[in-house]
């Protein structure tokens, strides 16, 4: 059994799985109150659950993101991996939203474009390669203004994968393809997922607890 956290954006997500069931899983927009929300989800897991004597292991999203979002649910899985003794890993939220485009949509792309809206008109974006789930480390995360975003990739094959409607509408107008943003969520259930792919490359440990480093604001390289 797994649990993921995920509270970089607007948007927080929770979600405990197994290889074979999925237990909980739930994503809602939050705005700036994810650590309430987040301690009342765990609560409600707790009651419904035998989960803390099952767990195998306990991943968070890395951002990029809010400064504080990132934070809060980095603190709360490195403090539950800690007090349970569990491994920790994690995986850049974008990496999540990208996890949302169905691989027989992913392979007519060249690239993959996850995006995150941050502060001061400025997103944060990757370069996935369409069979991305496969690969680790993560490639660079990149930071820039959307017109920036249009102009670098315009007349190429890819598909922009946000939440954040503006956005969409901004990069389709400028001839990018973009996925639907109501299927675009930072799911944590997609951390999960990334997990059981690249259950032989990625690192979940003890020793992540004290030293993984996410992704805050816009100093994008931790």
């Amino acid at each position: 059994m797994i649990l993921a956290l995920d509270s970089s954006t607007p948007w927080l997500s929770m979600a405990l799985a197994s290889s074979k069931e999925i237990f909980f899983h739930l994503t809602h927009y939050t705005q700036k109150d994810h650590s309430r929300w987040l301690i009342k989800h765990l609560s409600l897991l707790q009651k419904e659950f035998n989960w803390e004597e099952e767990l195998e292991a306990v991943l968070v999203g890395l951002g990029p993101g809010s400064f504080t979002g990132v934070k809060i649910a980095n603190i709360v899985a490195k403090g539950i991996a800690y007090s349970l003794e569990k491994p920790l890993g994690g995986f850049p939220t974008l990496e999540a939203i990208a996890h949302q485009v169905p691989t027989s949509l992913a392979q007519d792309y060249e690239i993959l474009l996850p995006v995150i809206k941050h502060k001061r008109k400025e997103i944060f974006w990757m370069e996935l390669q369409p069979w991305f789930q496969k690969s680790f480390p993560s490639p660079e995360i990149q930071a820039g203004s959307k017109e920036e975003m249009a102009k670098k990739y315009r007349n190429r094959k890819v598909l922009v994968i946000t939440p954040w409607q503006e956005i969409a509408d901004f990069l389709k107008g400028e001839s990018l393809s973009v996925f639907p943003p109501q299927q675009s969520l930072p799911e944590a259930l997609r951390l999960i997922e990334l997990y059981w792919w690249r259950n032989n490359q990625v690192v979940i440990s003890r020793e992540n607890i004290f030293t993984l480093v996410p992704f805050y604001g816009s100093k994008v390289w931790g």
